[in-house]
């Protein structure tokens, strides 16, 4: 068990590390609470960003700043301490995985995301854009291969029936994504598989119940449906 633990944390620190390397090359500082409104502003402006973490004079992290909550003030020459909701702290721990990071970003909407250390100070922020591009350079969205989107009752959703279906088939799973759950009782996931040709693999899918909603990538398809259209158009036009 320890040696198992020992090797979780070792790569969450890698992937810590790679996170570290998309980080924006210059440290995004935090605005002390004595910070003007006006001042603020203009440091969004010069970094392009929407919002700014806000420290107390001993580098403790204090809130994130909203650019909607500057311009609403009525005061630009007072404090962004007046404009900043106590209650509005997003944040990571420091070497927080990629997932944390990601939904803290994506549940409050914001375009930083403010590290601290588990004392509470303030370290460094990472931007949308960092995030983002770590995500761009992932092999799952590098390598090549198609994407196949399907759907699936709840109680019959399986990994293991997936794996199955595109190894069955000399393929590899690249990526499985939960896209969107219609309702209670059915499932949408994105695959995305490291061969162009799904069709052995769309088949063994549907065996294990699995609806095909969206093929992208697969050539074959693409020239299927295009021949398909073709003829569609050269009936029409002398019918």
């Amino acid at each position: 068990m320890i040696v198992h633990g020992g090797k979780a944390k070792e790569k969450g620190y890698v992937c810590y590390e790679m996170l570290q390397e998309t980080l924006h090359t210059e440290p995004i500082k935090g605005i002390i609470l004595e910070t003007t409104i006006a001042e603020a502003l203009e440091f969004m402006e010069d970094l392009k960003i929407s919002h700014l973490p806000v420290v107390t004079n001993e580098g403790m992290y204090a809130g994130l700043l909203s650019e909607d909550a500057l311009y609403e003030a009525q005061d630009d020459t007072a404090y962004v301490q007046s404009a900043l909701r106590p209650a509005f702290v997003p944040h990571v721990i420091e070497g927080a995985h990629f997932f944390e990071i990601m939904e803290v970003c994506t549940q409050h909407r914001i375009t930083l995301v403010p590290v601290v250390n588990k004392e509470g100070r303030y370290i460094n922020s990472y931007l949308l854009s960092d995030i983002l591009e770590f995500f761009r350079a992932t092999p799952t969205l590098l390598q090549s291969g198609a994407i196949l989107v399907v759907s699936i009752a709840t109680d019959q959703y399986s990994v293991i029936d997936i794996a199955h279906a595109v190894e069955h088939n000399d393929a590899k799973l690249l990526g499985l994504w939960m896209t969107h759950q219609a309702n209670e009782t059915a499932l949408q996931l994105t695959l995305k598989v490291n061969l162009e040709h799904t069709a052995p693999i769309i088949k063994s899918l549907q065996r294990y119940g699995y609806e095909i909603e969206g093929i992208f990538g697969d050539e074959s398809y693409d020239a299927d449906y295009r021949e398909r259209y073709d003829h569609l158009m050269n009936y029409l036009k002398y019918s």
